[in-house]
């Protein structure tokens, strides 16, 4: 077999595992367009309890549910992050990681020109009870974004 067959080869089987791990790693929920109830809920919330400063949809887009929310002098990067991270806590789940990730994303914007931010990723882990005595578990991964006076904050549910 020569090395060109060879190459051919490997780039189909690296293609065919490529697709597979995508559909094993497919989102069910942010990925098909919709917000799990609870979010939306979460959302609404808090909200509720941050009138002055609100958690706004933006959209959905590469698997994750977009938020934006306003910054403020008084309102830091690990501050805003604590807020997000808060709603996951608040909702069952524990984190999956020691520390956050720090990152780069493009999240939608409500107006403008969509441009590379740094980001803070981190992921959550809860356990769900289905009528079977297993335990399956559910994942949450969170992005912040930096977006000068705005923050960005994207939710993707693994299930």
């Amino acid at each position: 077999m020569s090395s060109t067959s060879r190459l051919v080869i490997a780039l189909i089987a690296c293609l065919v595992a490529l697709v597979a791990v995508s559909l094993v790693a497919a989102p069910c929920h942010a990925g098909s367009g919709s917000v799990p109830a609870w979010l939306d809920d979460a959302i609404t919330d808090y909200n509720k309890a941050n009138a002055a400063n609100p958690i706004r949809f933006v959209d959905i887009k590469d698997s994750y549910v977009w938020y934006t929310m306003a910054g403020s002098p008084e309102l830091g990067s690990k501050d805003v992050r604590t807020r997000v991270y808060n709603i996951a806590y608040q909702n069952g789940y524990a984190n999956n990681q020691d520390e956050e990730i720090v990152t780069t994303g493009k999240p939608p914007v409500p107006s403008g020109v969509v441009k590379t931010r740094k980001c803070w990723t981190r992921s959550f882990l809860r356990d769900i009870q289905k009528a079977s005595p297993t335990t399956v578990e559910r994942m949450l991964t969170t992005m912040v974004c930096e977006d000068g006076s705005n923050w960005s904050t994207g939710f993707r549910i693994l299930q």
